[in-house]
């Protein structure tokens, strides 16, 4: 097969972090690959340099046989390098069209041609399986509808290599199915698609070839078809890896019960309707939806960042009604939030401010009244860094300097060293990898065993499938079906996050 790229001996360092160390890879023309590692392995600073973004302090890149230097993502772009990062780069305000043409827009007499815009979104989402409605407004969309429109302005653009940063992190398993249609159609055409990821299964499902990185080197790369998961897995961390399985308990007492809560948006919009439900000692809950259905209110009314709701809702049998957040955290509730650098991290500071967040009052963090024992904090920080394997273990650091998943190992451990009564755990292990995922599972778990209560709100039905006691479905603002984990399949579960029936029913 003729490469398409080729990497030769790419070395990056970041101060005294050595992110990759003289890595060679290549990706053939019309071929799926998979670059797999930890994180904080390279992956995505490989990728970056690829794109643009970053440059290499040595070593070289290859495109169609040639040597080329790419100072920036505009000569990646013109050379047919394409990347859709996890987080979507599209103006919600715009329509569908709008954002795919911005900056290369159709021109007629002059004017923009909206309707020549139209009619090329339109022929590329039916020649590749795209479809999405050109006149739509983005921020209507769901989020594997977001995806569809980077990937039809990358084809629009000229895409020949295609890079997916983590595609599948938000969608649900029929979305998933979709894209996977979807990055099969495209390697029929003769693309290109190099797919980042920590899914091991999807791996399996989709890729030609495996390449695996570990602490930024190249440890190794398989055909697809000749290896396995659990080999794939041994490469990335360099040993097996033992699966967290639920463990069931008798359920304590009630710990948290919401009786008929319902919350309307700053605009008047009901996002949050006429909701019950009960979590008890020794249990996990489960929360399963397509993001935007009601799980951010549902985490703002549970962490106090919303009292406008009304219902009742009971912690430990008293009313959480005008309860502040600092006294939830000190009467024992503790939460991951699923957006960290909105609500759980501050980027620009280092890792003792970071680490404290919460724990302010808290005595065992002063000296006297007013005075921080900043000495403590940097120790426990420390030690906590340590604990939870988040990298670099560099006090010193700003947590814009750590990858998106060392971010969430830090804020993961931050809020179970509370050892919390009752946790809200919103994608706790989105975009960590396989041994961090083992790790947030069993702390989960020792919450649950110690007497503690957890609700898991995760878009990875896998996820919750293995580490829900009982499972919610939350749609349009609604609770729409809540029973024991194995009474579900995943697809049953992923039909009721779409809005569609349970099984067996008409």
């Amino acid at each position: 097969m003729q490469k398409i790229v080729e990497m030769r001996g790419i070395t990056k360092t970041f101060g005294n972090n050595t992110a990759n160390k003289n890595v060679d890879f290549f990706c053939n023309r019309g071929e799926v690959l998979c670059l797999l590692g930890e994180n904080g392995a390279g992956k995505t600073t490989l990728m970056n340099i690829l794109y643009g973004r970053y440059r290499p302090d040595s070593g070289s890149i290859l495109f169609d046989g040639k040597p080329v230097k790419i100072s920036g993502p505009r000569d990646a772009i013109a050379m047919g390098i394409q990347m859709v990062h996890q987080h979507f780069m599209l103006v919600p305000t715009l329509t569908v069209a709008d954002n795919v043409v911005l900056g290369r827009e159709p021109r007629r007499r002059g004017f923009y041609d909206r309707k020549e815009a139209a009619e090329t979104v339109r022929r590329l989402s039916q020649e590749y399986g795209l479809e999405v409605p050109p006149e739509k407004l983005v921020g209507d969309l769901s989020v594997g509808e977001q995806q569809r429109v980077e990937i039809i302005k990358a084809l629009y653009q000229g895409a020949q290599l295609l890079i997916l940063d983590e595609p599948t992190a938000v969608l649900t398993p029929q979305e998933v199915d979709d894209l996977f249609k979807v990055v099969s159609r495209l390697r029929e055409s003769g693309k290109s698609i190099i797919i980042i990821t920590h899914k091991l299964k999807e791996t399996m499902a989709i890729s030609d070839r495996v390449y695996v990185l570990r602490q930024g080197e190249m440890i190794g790369e398989r055909n697809t078809a000749d290896t396995s998961i659990e080999e794939l897995s041994e490469l990335m961390v360099g040993h097996k890896v033992a699966t967290v399985i639920r463990e069931s308990m008798e359920p304590g007492e009630t710990v948290l019960e919401m009786d008929h809560v319902s919350l309307k948006s700053a605009n008047g919009v009901q996002v949050l309707k006429d909701i019950s439900l009960s979590i008890r000692e020794h249990e996990i809950l489960g929360i399963a939806g397509v993001e935007g259905n009601g799980q951010m209110e549902l985490i703002e009314v549970l962490s106090a960042l919303c009292p406008s709701w009304e219902g009742e809702i009971l912690y430990k049998g008293k009313s959480m009604k005008g309860r502040t957040t600092a006294e939830l955290l000190e009467d024992g509730v503790s939460c991951i939030h699923a957006d960290r650098q909105a609500y759980s991290i501050a980027m620009d500071l280092e890792v003792p401010e970071n680490f404290l967040m919460g724990y302010q009052q808290t005595p065992d963090y002063r000296k006297r009244k007013w005075l921080v024992d900043w000495g403590k904090v940097v120790d426990k920080a420390r030690a906590m860094l340590e604990h939870y394997d988040v990298r670099p273990r560099d006090v010193e650091r700003k947590l814009s300097e750590f990858s998106g998943g060392n971010q969430q190992k830090f804020v993961v451990g931050r809020e179970m060293q509370r050892s919390p009564k009752f946790m809200i755990a919103a994608h706790p292990t989105r975009g960590v990898d396989i041994m961090a995922t083992a790790f947030i599972h069993d702390q989960l778990n020792r919450q649950k065993k110690a007497g503690g209560c957890v609700l898991l709100i995760s878009s990875d039905l896998d996820e919750l499938m293995q580490m829900s006691d009982r499972i919610a479905v939350i749609y349009d603002g609604r609770i729409v079906d809540c029973r024991a984990a194995e009474e579900y399949t995943t697809m049953e579960l992923g039909r009721l996050m779409g809005g569609g029936q349970a099984d067996g029913k008409a």
